[in-house]
Order: C-alpha cells, then structure tokens, then sequence
C-alpha cells in the first residue's frame, strides 16, 4: 500500500455491496486506491470513500461533497461570465474617464457628453465580445500570463480599428477629437491587459487551493494510470476538479480471473461514473485506458451516452514521447496532430520585420566598433579580419557566417577542431573578443541578408553537425528555424565546448524548446539576458 489516506470516521462514508463483509482488507483495499490516485498535498479533499464491484479491483475516490462552499459558486462556469462583466465595467470606464480627463485639460469640460458615454460602450463591446468568442475568460486560460498579452493586444488593436473606422463612416469624428481616441487606447488597453494579469494571478491562487472549482472531472482507468493522470492535473492548476476516480483491474488480471469476472469490473465502473454523475454536475470524463483495447473503449463510450459529459481519451504509454498531441483534421479526415510547424506564416513575417529593424540598429551603432576592432586584429596577428566559415542554416541550407577573425589557422574542412580552454591558436585580441562576444557583431550581415536570425539556435561547423545528428535524436529539429546570433541554450549557460556528449543534448534540449515556445516577447528576452545575464559569458573561451 502506498500513501494510505487518513480517514475521519466522521465525514468518510465506505459502501461496501451486502454480499462483502466489511472487513479490514476492504477498507486497506479502498483506501490504497485512493492513496495511489491522490498526493499528499491534497489529501484534504478526500475524506469520501465509495468503493463498487469487488472490493480491490473497482474503487472510486469522490471528493463533490467536501468542496468548500466558496467553490460551489466560483467555479468554470460562473468565472467566465464574472470576468466578462468586470472587464467590460473596467474598460467602459477607463476609456470613457481617459476622454473627460482630456476634455477637461483642453476646454475644461466634456462635451456632448451623452455621445460620448454611448462610444464608450461600443467600444468596450466590440472588445469584449469578441474575447469571450474566443474563451479568454475561460478559468484556464486567464492564469496563462503570455497567451493573455498577445490576446488583448490584438483583440485591442483590433476593435479600435473597428472604432476609428465607425466614427469616420458615421461622421462621428466632427465631436470625437483625435486627443481624445489616443488618450482612451493607452487607458483602455491598460485597464484590460492590469484586470487580466491580476483575475491570472487570483484564479491560479484560487485553483491550488481549493477556493475555486473547476471542470468537475472523473478519470477511469487502471491504478497506475489514474494516479499519474489525476496528480497531473491537480498539480498543473488548470481549471480542472478531480471530483472521482475509477480503478479498474488490468486487462490480465480480467482475462485469467474468473468467468464473468470481467463484465462485473466493467458493470461496477460504469455504475460508479453513474453514481456520480447523479450527485454532482459532471463536466468531463476521461478515460485511460490502453488504445489497443477497442472494445472496452467502445463499451465505455456508448454505456455512459447516458451521463452529460464530455468523454475523453487519454493518450496511452505509446504515446507518451507525443509533445504536441492534439485533435485536428486534413480536409474531412480527422486526425491526431503528433508536432507541429515550429512557426507559422505570421511567425516567420513577424520574426523577419523584428529581425531587419533591430538588427539594422545594431549595425548601424556596431559600424564604428568593427573599424577598431578590425584595426586591434589587423596589429595583433596576421590574416584576415573576418573569419567566415561554413554553416547549416534553415532546413539545413548551407551559408558561410561571419565572425571576426580570433584564431590563428581558419578551419573548415571535414574536420573542425573545438576551441579549448587555453587553446594555443587563440590569440590575444581573439581572446577578448570571445570572452565579451563580440566576435559574433559581422553575424548581423547574416541577419540582414536571411540566412540567420537574432535569436534562434547556435549554428555549428557543418563538420559537427555531421558528428552529433549521428549521435543525438533530434538534433537536426534545430534546422527547422534560422539560426540565431544567440539562443536560449547560449543565455542558460550551454555554450562553448562540448567535450562530452551531455553537454551538446543539453543544448539541444534547450533549442527544441525555443522551437516549441517561441514568440516575439521570447526573443526579446533572450536578447536581453546575451547583454545583461552573466550565464550568457559562460564558457566563452
């Protein structure tokens, strides 16, 4: 038995079928379910034990009848409907005290002061409406900082076009000043972006403490896999109530028991989900159960067509290294989506304009630092100033980046010697160069013409990447985005030698991550952290 549960005799209630004896081992069985599904940082919540079928095989944990009466009136369904009503209050009068402060200020009063109460409205509606089509407000998606950002600058953005277009069509503008309208986009989207970040903040509180309630959720399947999927979702906060577990026996112990022994698990289970079905609102079922079982599958989903819920299903073990599952479709064919494009259309447009305007700035402020330090190579060694060298690019295009010389031989062959510590052929500027980073400046050049970006994964010799997609799985995702000037791996400390194979996954690990998360706001952190973090000078050498 793991993690035994603690029950208070008082507030715990065991069902237990006539023909069963309520013995010590029934109660030992019931409550190892229990234990195996819930941690101990929630032990709290699961005071009711309800076990159905034999005991040991088919337990349910229902944890509706102690939730706190707070959460029975903020939860998934009325959050949402809250948040609308307080967004929209907040925005009106932000927007509409933004437009008197400013009238106030020119004129000293606010005139047809009617019309512009009725704007004010409009505009909080065309805003608001759309968010919630979009469930913005749904209690598991207001604590998601990032997503809540890019949706009211956009929604924003969006319905002010809309606004200053209604008020040109309807020759509104002649008592709407142009003051006015900048004044209420600053106070409006500020009013939005504050209210959001701060519901954020109090519904993730609210959610890991149990003073909210979510999706009233029940999760079936064998003892391993309810235990991991139900930790999971208590510990990721998202909106999601546990309210009932179901274990069922596995597949073998089924198929060796005796006859009927089975179809009586599987009767049990579907009465327990029914059984609490009936005593609370159930939102969800999920099912964990093997996708090579059809058949249990199919039997799960039409017996329970009775309850009003949502049936999910779980990815099983097979499909546990799927980071990005998802449903989706090509054309009429539904399908499940294993990864994704690392960036889309938009992405890659967005990413290019940021790209060519800051890296423009850069190079026309590092212009007057690459003739001294040109001269400073030129007097220190022999040779060129530029090193240039050949590198895999997007989809493994080949490019020659550019670097300033720091070396005294300028290798690019099949075999491409690593910079060492104390390395011979470094030479005194070059150090330098390389401990401040500022042999990487000419790479704007590269920027500038496409073949990399400011940020994005570190590009290496060709000759290593032929070593290392040998070795490393999924070292050649890091082609499926420019290379950058620097990385998330390069700020976090995994740059430099790799001398061991370790240190080149970690790497690799850290690029695929700003594969899969990036976005604008990310890159300009990373640019950021190369200048001022210290981690982003670690191991330069």
């Amino acid at each position: 038995m793991k993690n035994p549960v603690k029950q208070n005799p008082s507030q715990s209630k065991l069902l237990i079928p006539a023909s069963e004896p309520a013995n010590s081992r029934a109660m030992a069985d019931a409550a190892g379910a229990l234990g195996d599904a819930a941690p101990s940082s929630v032990a709290a919540h699961s005071a009711d034990i309800l076990t159905y079928g034999l005991p040991g095989k088919v337990a349910v944990a229902n944890f509706s009848k102690r939730r706190r009466r707070l959460a029975r009136i903020l939860n998934a369904r009325t959050v949402p409907i809250i948040a609308i009503a307080l967004e929209f209050m907040l925005v009106a009068a932000a927007i509409f005290a933004a437009g008197d402060a400013y009238h106030m200020a020119i004129v000293g009063y606010l005139p047809n002061a009617s019309e512009y109460l009725v704007a004010t409205l409009l505009l909080a509606a065309i805003f608001v409406v759309p968010c919630g089509l979009n469930r913005d407000y749904s209690i598991s998606r207001l604590p998601q900082g990032r997503e809540q950002l890019r949706s009211v600058f956009l929604h924003w953005n969006t319905a002010y076009l809309l606004f200053a277009f209604t008020l040109f069509i309807s020759h509104a503008t002649e008592f709407y000043s142009r003051g006015s309208i900048v004044a209420q986009y600053v106070a409006g989207i500020l009013a939005a972006l504050a209210l959001r970040l701060v519901l954020g903040r109090l519904i993730a509180w609210g959610l890991q403490r149990g003073a909210l309630g979510g999706k009233r959720i029940i999760v079936v399947g064998d003892a391993a896999s309810v235990a991991y999927i139900t930790r999971r979702l208590r510990v990721d906060a998202r909106g999601v109530d546990v309210v009932g577990t179901v274990k069922l026996p596995s597949v073998e112990r089924g198929t060796h028991g005796r006859a009927g022994e089975a179809g009586q698990d599987l009767q049990g289970a579907l009465a327990a989900v029914e059984e609490i079905a009936r005593g609370t609102e159930l939102d969800e079922v999920v099912l964990s159960l093997p996708w090579s079982d059809p058949a249990r599958i199919r039997t799960f989903v039409e017996e329970l067509s009775v309850v009003p819920a949502t049936i999910h299903l779980a990815p099983d073990a097979s499909a546990a290294w799927a980071h990005h599952l998802s449903s989706a479709g090509v054309g009429s064919l539904p399908t499940l989506k294993l990864s994704r494009a690392p960036l889309t259309l938009r992405d890659r447009i967005l990413k290019r304009i940021f790209d060519l305007a800051v890296g423009s700035v850069f190079l026309a402020v590092a212009l007057p630092i690459f003739v001294v330090i040109g001269l400073m190579i030129k007097l220190d060694s022999k040779g060129p100033v530029f090193f240039r060298q050949r590198r895999h690019g997007f989809n493994q295009g080949e490019f020659r980046i550019f670097k300033f010389r720091t070396m005294t031989t300028l290798d690019d062959g099949h075999l491409v010697r690593q910079a060492t510590r104390d390395d011979k052929r470094i030479t005194r500027v070059g150090r330098f160069l390389r401990r401040t980073n500022l042999d990487e400046l000419p790479q704007l050049i590269n920027v500038l013409t496409g073949q990399m970006s400011l940020v994005g994964p570190r590009p290496h010799a060709v000759a290593h990447n032929h070593e290392f997609e040998e070795k490393i799985r999924l070292y050649a995702k890091r082609h499926n985005v420019k290379p950058g000037i620097s990385g998330w791996s390069q700020i976090n400390g995994y740059r430099g030698e790799t001398e061991k194979l370790e240190k080149m996954q970690k790497r690799v690990e850290f690029d695929v991550y700003y594969i899969d998360n990036w976005s604008l706001l990310f890159d300009i952190l990373i640019l950021f952290m190369t200048i001022f973090s210290l981690k982003s000078y670690k191991n330069a050498y």
